[in-house]
């Protein structure tokens, strides 16, 4: 007979006799019969490459032992002829030896044995801890829509089950859906606030954590927004018109000037500049400042320019007003001592071209002392301007004839040859006296109770130009001529006063 016919009747004469010891095997395993042995049932939780040693001992000598795994015959130590599987080693004393143990051997290994007093069984088990392993799905990117909902599905696998969170951009969410190592998180997108990372971690104590992750991009309309919405210029300069738009996707930007496209060529041009230039998947935001550029500023070139951004969602836009007229006046702190029935009003502005004339309206309003709130009409001043040398103008007015221990607010305009400019902020002073100032500033910002159409309609025929009572930089009246105005404007008030 041929080496290769012996080794196959080995197999086949090793095949047949553990068929018959799993056959012939008892699973009686009752009370008296665990009294019998020695070992006690013994479940061993490993990790893989480890070596385990089951016991199987007896308080009286056996004859034999054999053991198996659920319904696997491993050894019989009546055939010592029949080797043992790979890894597996049965001690003289009956215990069994699994080295270098694999996944796979987890389960119930059982420990036959035969002696004097009878025929027992003692059941143990290898319990082959595994590290997590976790899959996200989808997985890598995803790219959604606000008002979109959209499911991520997480499967781990591991020995003991491991336990699943979910984190967005680091901070825990709690799932939907949780089944067996299977779990769902559902997101509704409200806001392009919540894309970033969003993280599945296993873990079940097993070496380290498992994560798997998929970057969330949220889709959004253009957003618009204008650092300076009023560009102040003149004729023959240079202006830059410019807005910041960011979007995902990327959005085209176009100029308009009064409804229509502005003609682009040697008058106009237009830069684009990214703001974020190392994108990457966690800065994918389109973010870009668009200039347009007008060389040489004429009078056609005023007025209301749009920057209108689009992309695949939508289209937005924002508003830049391109004028020659003076900036807004803005009222300083007058460090100086006030009278009872005047107060010196000092304020700047800023022109490229000069200015004409201001425009000062006051009028008194009440203080908490003061049972009746009621607050009077606007008195309206008109003052020349004063040369300078520069684009600054600050100028010093004193209003005269007011009434002591008494609140009153004022606003400023300017105008030059493109107009008025806008309202000042509404400031507050007080006059000399006892007068109660809740949260009093000589430059509190009120909110404007006024539009420029309601002040002309409460300033009434009694409301004239009282430009007799102006005295520039200065606080005293010098000259008889000054003194003759001076009075002039206290007896016109009172005149009003009375007539109110």
């Amino acid at each position: 007979m041929t080496p290769h016919m012996c080794s196959v009747v080995r197999c086949l004469l090793a095949a047949l006799i553990l068929g018959q010891v799993q056959a012939e095997l008892d699973f009686n395993n009752d009370l008296e019969n665990s009294q019998k042995f020695k070992s006690i049932p013994t479940t061993v939780k490993t990790y893989e490459n480890d070596t385990v040693q089951l016991p199987c001992t007896l308080n009286t000598p056996f004859r034999y032992v054999r053991w198996h795994r659920d319904d696997v015959a491993l050894v019989d130590s009546r055939h010592p002829e029949l080797p043992p599987p790979d890894r597996i080693m049965l001690w003289p004393n009956g215990s069994l030896q699994v080295a270098n143990v694999q996944s796979s051997d987890t389960g119930d290994y059982y420990c036959e044995m035969n002696s004097d007093s009878g025929h027992v069984v003692q059941q143990h088990a290898i319990e082959v801890q595994l590290a997590p392993q976790v899959l996200i799905e989808p997985s890598d990117l995803t790219e959604q829509r606000i008002g979109a909902i959209f499911e991520v599905v997480c499967e781990a696998q591991g020995v003991p089950q491991p336990v699943i969170t979910w984190r967005l951009n680091g901070n825990v969410i709690q799932p939907q859906s949780n089944t067996g190592n299977r779990q769902s998180l559902i997101l509704e997108i409200k806001s392009r606030n919540q894309a970033g990372l969003i993280e599945c971690v296993a873990s079940n104590g097993v070496g380290e954590p498992a994560v798997a992750n998929v970057y969330l991009h949220v889709l959004f309309s253009p957003e618009v927004s204008i650092p300076q919405p009023v560009v102040y210029t003149k004729l023959g300069s240079r202006a830059h018109l410019e807005c910041i738009v960011e979007a995902a996707p990327a959005a085209t930007v176009k100029w308009f000037h009064h409804g229509l496209p502005v003609a682009l060529g040697a008058h106009s041009t237009t830069h684009e500049s990214e703001l974020q230039t190392n994108r990457s998947v966690d800065h994918y935001v389109n973010a870009v400042r668009h200039m347009l550029v007008v060389k040489s500023v004429r009078n056609a070139d005023m007025g209301q320019y749009e920057c209108r951004a689009s992309n695949q969602i939508s289209v937005k836009s924002g508003s830049v007003e391109l004028t020659g007229r003076p900036m807004p006046c803005l009222f300083k702190i007058n460090p100086g001592t006030q009278s009872s029935t005047s107060h010196v009003l000092v304020w700047q502005t800023e022109s490229l071209l000069p200015i004409m004339e201001f425009k000062l309206k006051f009028r008194q309003i009440p203080s908490n002392n003061v049972t009746r709130q009621v607050r009077t009409n606007w008195t309206e001043l008109t003052i020349p301007a004063q040369a300078t040398n520069g684009l600054i103008y600050i100028t010093t007015y004193t209003l005269h004839g007011l009434q002591p221990a008494s609140l009153y607010e004022v606003s400023v305009l300017a105008r030059n040859s493109f107009g008025w400019s806008d309202n000042s902020k509404i400031v507050r002073f007080a006059t000399g006296g006892e007068v109660e100032l809740p949260n009093y500033s000589t430059e509190s910002e009120l909110q404007d109770d006024f539009t420029e159409e309601d002040f002309h309609n409460e300033i009434t025929q009694r409301s004239e130009v009282l430009s007799a009572s102006m005295m520039f930089n200065s606080g005293s009246v010098n000259g008889r001529g000054g003194i003759s105005a001076f009075i002039y404007s206290l007896c016109l008030i009172n005149i009003l006063r009375l007539i109110s």
